[in-house]
């Protein structure tokens, strides 16, 4: 099961990431990773623009808060963790500093995100998913077993 360590920083889960504006030539990122982003990736302008990602639409977003934000530039691209295969997904292009990437992605990717208090891992999803089911299957093997009766004490 291909594990890839990312870290806390400040409290805040980052992994490394490739972008991409065609699936072929890529750019490292760190990306904060916020399980509150439904989307795929929000990447800074300035990133976007050195990756000739071409805005093609725009998005308005539901905030924590309630309020609605301004419209945000959407072009397509793609990403993945270093070693995977690309997927394709929708980038906000954000007037933040840094890039983040939000459920969609993980999805996207097939993986699953475990935060620990030193760390975080990012891992396949189906194998974990299989390893769950494995174990699950030995944990009833040995609770299967016939009930024995109890001896009354003397």
């Amino acid at each position: 099961m291909p594990v890839r360590a990312g870290s806390i920083v400040n409290g805040h889960p980052y992994i490394e990431i490739l972008v991409s504006p065609d699936g072929k030539k890529s750019a490292k990122q760190t990306a904060l990773v916020d399980t509150g982003f439904s989307g795929f990736i929000s990447i800074p302008i300035e990133s976007a623009k050195l990756m000739g990602l071409k805005a093609h639409a725009t998005a308005l977003y539901t905030l924590a808060n309630g309020k609605t934000s301004d419209p945000v530039p959407l072009a397509h691209g793609y990403a993945c963790l270093d070693g995977d295969p690309f997927v394709q997904g929708l980038f906000s292009i954000s007037e933040h500093a840094a890039t983040v990437v939000g459920m969609d992605f993980l999805a996207r990717c097939g993986k699953i995100l475990v935060i620990a208090p030193n760390g975080i891992v990012t891992m396949n999803a189906a194998e974990f998913e299989a390893g769950l089911k494995h174990s699950s299957a030995l944990g009833n093997q040995s609770t299967a077993r016939a009930p024995t009766k109890a001896k009354p004490n003397p």
